[in-house]
C-alpha cells in the first residue's frame, strides 16, 4: 500500500527516509433525500435522514448478531511488553468499532454537512437540550491568552490515550460559544499539534500495533462527540475545526487498518504470543473479522481501500466548503481536496479546487497552498482554460506536496521529542 500522511504511519524506515510519506483517504456521503416538496408559502420541505445507531452517535446502525466471537477474551486482560502495558479487554470490547469509517460507517447526515434551509417547520431532536439547540446564542466566548492556549494544548497531548486527555477541551467546547472567542483557535491547535502523529516499527511490531489499536478503540467516541456538536452547532467555526479533526481520524483509521492487515501474527507478534495468548488470539480473530468485512465490500486491494477512504474524506471536506461560515478555513479544505485529487491523478479536478483558494495566513496549510498558487500563476494555470498541467508545473506541485509532508514530519519529530518520545516509541 502506498505510504500515507497520517496519524499512524506504517514504516520501519529511519527518520532520514520518511519525508516522502503521502496522505491518502476516502468515502461516499449519503445525501439527504427530499420526499415531498410543497410551496414555500404553504409549508416546508420534508426530508428523511438516514438513522444513526442509538448508542453510537454519528454511525450507521450496528448489527451485533454475529459479533459474540469477538467479545473480551477470558483470562488476563493486560498485555505486558518491555516498558509497556496494554489493556487487551478494552480493545476486545470495542472490536467491532475499531474501524467505524469502514463498519458500520459514518451516518454523514448527522454531521451538519448540508447547509440549513429556510423552512417553516423544522424537525428537531427531542433529546437535544434546549441549550444545545440554541448553541452559541447563549454560550459565552472562550477567553484564553496565548500562553493558556498553548498550555492547554500541551496538557491534552498524549501518545496513546487521546480521548481521556481531550476531555478538558471537550468540556470547554460544550460550554462556550462555537463562533466567538478562542474555542475555534483551541480546536485548531489541538488538531495541528496533537491529532496526527507518526507511528513506526521499532525492533518488533507488537508495541506499534497495540498502540494504534488502542487509539482506534477511541475513534467512535470522537466521532460521537463531533456528530453531536456539529448537529447542535451547524455552520460554526468550531464545527469546521472538528470536521477537520474528523478528516484526521479518517486518515488514522485507514493507516491502522493497513497496519493490522499487513501484520502476520505468526511472523510479527512473537512477543504478544509469549506474553498473553488471549491477546494473540484476539488479533487473529480481529484480522479475520475485518478481512471478511473488506471482502463483503469488495475492497480487496490497497487501491480499492484507499479509494473508499478517499471518498469519506472528500465527503467531509466538501461538506466543510458548503457549510463553513464566511469561508472560514475554506482554503484548507480546497487544498486537501486538491491534494487527494492530485494523488489520485485527477489533475484537472485538483487544479480546479486550487483555483478557488485565497491566501489566509491563519490557515493550517497556507505555506503549501501559497506555493501552489504561485506555481500555477507562473505556469498560467490560474485563469482556467487548459487544465492539463505541464511537466514543469506537475513537478513543482508534486515537490510542494512532498515538502508539506516533510514539514509535518519535522514538526512531529520535534513535538514527540518535547514529550520524550520518538517515531518508534509509544
Amino acid at each position: 500500500m502506498k505510504p500515507r500522511y497520517l496519524l499512524a504511519l506504517g514504516s520501519s524506515a529511519t527518520f532520514h527516509l520518511i519525508c516522502g510519506i503521502a496522505a491518502v483517504s476516502l468515502f461516499s456521503a449519503a445525501a439527504v433525500r427530499v420526499i415531498r416538496t410543497v410551496e414555500a408559502d404553504q409549508a416546508a420541505r420534508v426530508f428523511t435522514v438516514a438513522p444513526e445507531d442509538p448508542s453510537h452517535a454519528g454511525l450507521n446502525p450496528i448489527d451485533t448478531v454475529q459479533d459474540d466471537w469477538l467479545r473480551s477474551p477470558s483470562g488476563d486482560s493486560a498485555l505486558l511488553l518491555p516498558d509497556l502495558r496494554f489493556d487487551v479487554a478494552r480493545i476486545a470490547d470495542r472490536a467491532t468499532l475499531l474501524f467505524p469509517f469502514l463498519t458500520p460507517g459514518l451516518s454523514l447526515d448527522h454531521f451538519g454537512l448540508t447547509p440549513a434551509r429556510p423552512i417553516l417547520r423544522r424537525l428537531s431532536n427531542p433529546f437535544a437540550s434546549a441549550i444545545g439547540r440554541q448553541g452559541s446564542a447563549v454560550d459565552p466566548p472562550l477567553a484564553l491568552g496565548e500562553a493558556a492556549l498553548q498550555s492547554l494544548t500541551d496538557t491534552s497531548w498524549s501518545r496513546r490515550d487521546r480521548w481521556s486527555r481531550f476531555q478538558p477541551i471537550r468540556d470547554l467546547a460544550e460550554t462556550h460559544s462555537a463562533d466567538a472567542g478562542k474555542l475555534p483557535d483551541l480546536l485548531q491547535r489541538y488538531r495541528e499539534q496533537n491529532a496526527l502523529q507518526p507511528y513506526y516499527d521499532g525492533e518488533i511490531r507488537d508495541p506499534r500495533l497495540w498502540a494504534e489499536l488502542g487509539l482506534a478503540a477511541d475513534h467512535a467516541n470522537f466521532v460521537a462527540f463531533i456528530s453531536r456538536f456539529a448537529s447542535e452547532h451547524p455552520s460554526t467555526r468550531a464545527t469546521t475545526e472538528l470536521l477537520f479533526l474528523l478528516d484526521n481520524l479518517t486518515q488514522g483509521s485507514l493507516e491502522t487498518l493497513s497496519t493490522l492487515l499487513d501484520t502476520d501474527p505468526e511472523e510479527h507478534l512473537e512477543w504478544t504470543r509469549a506474553s498473553n495468548r488471549n491477546a494473540y488470539d484476539l488479533i487473529v480473530r480481529v484480522r479475520r473479522y475485518y478481512a471478511a468485512q473488506l471482502d463483503r465490500r469488495e475492497l480487496t486491494s490497497s487501491k480499492a481501500l484507499a479509494a473508499y477512504y478517499d471518498n469519506i474524506r472528500l465527503a467531509i471536506l466538501n461538506g466543510i466548503l458548503r457549510t463553513t461560515p464566511g469561508g472560514y478555513r475554506a482554503n484548507d479544505a480546497r487544498f486537501l481536496i486538491g491534494a487527494i485529487d492530485w494523488d489520485q491523478r485527477r489533475t484537472q479536478d485538483a487544479l480546479e479546487s486550487w483555483r478557488g483558494m485565497t491566501v489566509d495566513r491563519t490557515d493550517t496549510h497556507v505555506t503549501a497552498y501559497s506555493q501552489i498558487l504561485n506555481a500555477m500563476r507562473a505556469a498560467g494555470a490560474l485563469a482556467g482554460g487548459d487544465d492539463r498541467a505541464g511537466e514543469a508545473l506537475s513537478r513543482d506541485i508534486t515537490h510542494i506536496l512532498d515538502n508539506e509532508r516533510g514539514r509535518w514530519l519535522m514538526f512531529s519529530y520535534e513535538r514527540l521529542r518535547k514529550f520524550g518520545y520518538s517515531f518508534h516509541t509509544f
